[in-house]
């Protein structure tokens, strides 16, 4: 078991080594001369950790203040980030072990699905490995209460649904996608079901008009500078730190920021936040190219080995680049959505209150803004973003409860995928036990 631990939790669940095994095994397939091979491998975890590092800056500069905005208001709730609430799960060892073999067997059955699925849109390898044992540990954690399931039974049931899901979910975006991503790679960050959602409301609210598009929207000439993503995020950032800054106080702020002698004004502290927050980004794009440009190549070797036909299914930040701006307009309108659910499960005394979650408003947010804008311009991904938000948001409400040995923690899992696919399964799931046990009885 410590072997099978130590594969698990320091290598298969590290995304980064992982995915450079994926590059070496499938550079080393095509028969790559030894400089090439080691060009791709390194270029891919170097490329990951840059991406990694960059995400890292973004959660750090941001969730302090989302933190101590929540604490500000004075209630207890819950805060929806897979990475924190897996950290819950690994206390109960025995949940711990079973999402660790949940989590193999379905990346095991999910490959052979790939294999035997007929169909080209369905030739997707789910790839984002870290996101899979977050998700084990919520299968391990839900379905022994919806189902009343014992180890093995939880094992087997989540080992199926999962699989399923990882095999056939990714050929949603890629669908959507192809006219842009052109079967490159697809979404594999549970957020697939989503896009579908994030595509029709780009439709609903906004326009195809190609002057419509949020990268391409006509400017003045002294504004169009704000077409570099950068320059935006510079002004904008900066802003969004400062209102989230002025509803915590200055006193909250403060003890941030410091509080000695020395210590930076609060108020320029939101804005060197807003600043930091803007870098992330920077390193975390810079990182996604060079990622995408040695894993795609990399990746296949083993698809023509394997997998013939299949692409790659990656993490979110590979569909960032595609639109930036639409990007950006989906995280502020996924911010707003999430913010509002906030102040109205606390105005109508839910008995779950949500905080706003950096996963949801920053990462989803981008996605859904990305498939908005590609369906329905600027409006649509804004929009996208807010009513995705809204949903993700929402949803925590109902499923919070079934998540048994962490519920009470303060922290759940994010993305859309869980408020769409899974918050409904799992009430299915539930009543069709209650109807078979009670026809039983």
């Amino acid at each position: 078991m410590q072997v099978i631990n130590f594969l698990v939790y320091q290598v298969l669940s590290n995304e980064t080594i992982f995915l450079g095994l994926v590059a070496l095994v499938g550079l080393l397939l095509q028969r790559k001369k030894f400089p090439q091979v080691i060009d791709g491998t390194v270029k891919t975890v170097i490329g990951l950790t840059v991406l990694s590092s960059g995400a890292g800056i973004l959660i750090s500069s941001l969730s302090p203040v989302v933190t101590k905005l929540n604490s500000t208001l004075h209630v207890k709730g819950v805060l929806p980030t897979n990475d924190a609430v897996f950290g819950v799960v690994l206390r109960f060892s025995t949940i711990a072990k079973d999402t660790v073999i949940t989590f193999l067997l379905a990346f095991f059955l999910h490959l052979i699905l790939v294999r035997v699925t007929p169909g080209k849109d369905f030739k997707n390898a789910y790839l984002t490995a870290h996101l899979m044992l977050y998700h084990a540990a919520f299968m391990n954690v839900t379905l022994p209460v919806v189902l009343h399931t014992n180890g093995f039974w939880t094992v087997v049931v989540g080992t199926i649904l999962n699989a399923i899901y990882y095999t056939y979910s990714p050929a949603i975006p890629r669908i959507i996608s192809r006219p842009w991503m052109h079967d490159v790679s697809t979404l594999g960050f549970m957020d697939q079901v989503g896009s579908i959602l994030a595509h029709f409301i780009g439709k609903w609210f906004g326009s195809s008009k190609p002057e419509q598009d949020a990268d391409n929207m006509k400017l003045p000439k002294w504004a169009s500078m704000f077409r570099d993503n950068t320059i935006v995020l510079f002004f904008l950032m900066p802003i969004i730190f400062i209102g989230i800054g002025l509803a915590v106080g200055q006193s909250g702020i403060q003890s941030l920021a410091g509080t000695g002698p020395d210590a930076t004004n609060w108020i320029m502290w939101l804005i060197i936040q807003g600043f930091t927050f803007t870098a992330g980004i920077v390193i975390l794009l810079s990182g996604v190219r060079m990622f995408i440009g040695s894993i795609v190549p990399a990746f296949k070797g083993i698809s023509d080995k394997f997998l013939p036909g299949a692409i790659p299914a990656l993490d979110a930040p590979t569909i960032f680049p595609y639109s930036p701006m639409g990007g950006m307009f989906g995280f502020l309108g996924s911010t707003v959505g999430c913010i509002i659910v906030t102040f109205a499960t606390i105005l109508l005394h839910s008995p779950v209150i949500v905080f706003p979650s950096p996963i949801i408003m920053y990462f989803d947010g981008n996605v859904m803004g990305v498939f908005g804008n590609k369906a329905g311009g600027w409006r649509g991904a804004i929009m996208a973003g807010f009513i995705t938000g809204i949903i993700s948001s929402a949803a925590v409400i109902l499923f919070y409860p079934l998540t048994g040995a962490v519920y009470g923690s303060g922290l759940t899992w994010s993305n859309i995928d869980y408020a769409v696919v899974w918050m409904p399964l799992m009430y299915l799931l539930k009543l069709i036990r209650t109807l078979v046990v009670g026809m039983i009885l």
